[in-house]
C-alpha cells in the first residue's frame, strides 16, 4: 500500500497550502484531487509551469524534459510537481502569490467564439475570441496563457494572448503554423467564425517584474512575440518609464509579422526601441540581419547595458541568450522566459 505524506506549498508572498500525497501520485493530481487547483499546463514534463524548489523532504521525479528542468535546476532542488512523487513530507516554494492557487473549479472554464481568423505571415494565423455570455471581462497578468480546447475533442494547447487585460471579452492569438499541429491545422483548415471555444482562465507565471527603473529587454522568437506584446502594451497602459528593446525575431523576411501594429506602438512609446531581425535575409531586407541573440549580444557589448530580460521562444534561442548573457556579465536572476516546448514531450 502506498505511503501517504503531507505537501506543503509555501507561495512568493509567504502564504502556504498544506495537503495529503500519496507516494503513488505526483503533486499536482493529489491538489486536485483535494480542490487545490496550482499552476500546471502540460501535466507531463514538458512545460515547466508548475516548477518549484523543494527545500526539505525526499521524492522521486518521473519522466520531464530537460528543457523543463534542465539538470543544473534538477540538482539544486528544483521540481516539476507534476512528475513529483513524494517519498517524505515535503515542502515546496513556487514562483507564484497564494492568489494564483484556486480551490474550486468554479470560473477556470468559460466559452469563447471565434470572431477572426486571418492569416499574417508565411507561417503563423490571427486567431481572436470574444468571451460569450454576460461577463465579457477576461483578465490575466500579461505573459500568462490560455489553454483552448479543439470543440468535440479534448485537445487542448497553450497559448498567450497578444493583447492585455480588457473588459470587451477579446484575446487575440497568434497561432504558428506546424506541419501535423493539432491546434494550428484546427486554425488553417477546420475553424469558423462563430465557432465556440472552451477557454481554460489564464495561468502561468511568465509576466512583468517590479525592478524600479532597470531598462527591459524583451527577445522574442517568431510567435514569442505575443506575451511580449501584451507586457509592452500593459507599460504603455500604465505609463510606466522604463526604457524597452523589443527583439522580434524570425528566419525568412516572409515570416516577418505585425510589422505596422509594432511601429504604430513605438509612436506612441518614446520609451520603446524596436530590433526587427532576419536571419536569412535578401537584399532588399532594411532591419536588422542576423539572429536576435546576435543583434542582442551586440547591443549589450556596445552598450554596456544590464536590463532586466524577458525571452520568449523556441529552446535555442533561449538558451543562446542565456550563453550571451553569461559573456556580458547579466545574472539568471534577470532573465524572465517561456520557452516553445513540444507538445507532450
Amino acid at each position: 500500500m502506498a505511503a501517504t505524506h503531507q505537501v506543503t506549498i509555501i507561495t512568493q508572498d509567504n502564504e502556504s497550502v498544506v495537503f495529503e500525497c500519496r507516494s503513488d501520485e505526483d503533486v499536482i493530481s493529489a491538489a486536485l484531487r483535494q480542490d487545490i487547483y496550482l499552476m500546471a499546463s502540460c501535466r507531463e514534463g514538458g512545460c515547466a509551469t508548475c516548477k518549484g524548489l523543494c527545500s526539505e523532504g525526499d521524492y522521486i521525479l518521473g519522466k520531464f524534459s530537460s528543457q523543463a528542468l534542465p539538470y543544473a535546476e534538477e540538482e539544486a532542488g528544483e521540481v516539476l510537481l507534476c512528475t513529483c512523487y513524494p517519498s517524505t513530507d515535503i515542502e515546496v516554494e513556487v514562483p507564484y502569490t497564494y492568489d494564483r492557487i484556486s480551490f474550486s473549479p468554479e470560473g477556470l472554464f468559460f466559452e469563447a467564439e471565434v470572431t477572426e481568423i486571418s492569416q499574417i505571415s508565411s507561417n503563423v494565423m490571427r486567431f481572436l475570441l470574444t468571451r460569450t455570455g454576460d461577463d465579457k471581462n477576461v483578465k490575466f497578468e500579461s505573459g500568462q496563457f490560455f489553454d483552448l480546447e479543439i470543440p468535440g475533442t479534448t485537445t487542448t494547447r497553450s497559448y498567450s494572448p497578444a493583447n492585455i487585460s480588457n473588459k470587451k471579452g477579446e484575446l487575440e492569438f497568434l497561432i504558428r503554423i506546424v506541419d501535423g499541429g493539432k491546434f494550428s491545422t484546427f486554425v488553417k483548415k477546420d475553424a469558423q467564425i462563430g465557432q465556440k471555444i472552451q477557454v481554460k482562465s489564464a495561468s502561468g507565471i511568465f509576466s512583468l517584474k517590479e525592478n524600479g527603473f532597470t531598462p527591459r529587454y524583451f527577445v522574442a522568437g517568431g510567435t514569442g512575440l505575443a506575451p511580449v506584446l501584451s507586457m509592452v502594451q500593459h507599460m504603455h497602459e500604465w505609463s510606466e518609464p522604463q526604457k524597452c528593446v523589443i527583439y522580434f525575431g524570425v528566419n525568412t523576411e516572409e515570416e516577418v509579422f505585425f510589422l505596422n501594429e509594432l511601429e504604430d506602438l513605438a509612436a506612441k512609446m518614446p520609451t520603446l526601441e524596436l530590433r526587427i531581425c532576419v536571419w536569412k535575409y535578401g537584399e532588399s531586407w532594411q532591419g536588422e540581419k542576423g539572429s536576435v541573440v546576435d543583434i542582442l549580444r551586440r547591443d549589450l557589448t556596445e552598450t554596456g547595458a544590464k536590463p532586466d530580460l524577458y525571452l520568449c521562444g523556441p529552446p535555442g534561442m533561449v538558451d543562446a541568450t542565456f550563453a550571451v548573457c553569461e559573456e556580458v556579465g547579466i545574472s539568471k536572476e534577470h532573465i524572465y522566459l517561456e520557452k516553445f516546448l513540444p507538445s507532450g514531450s
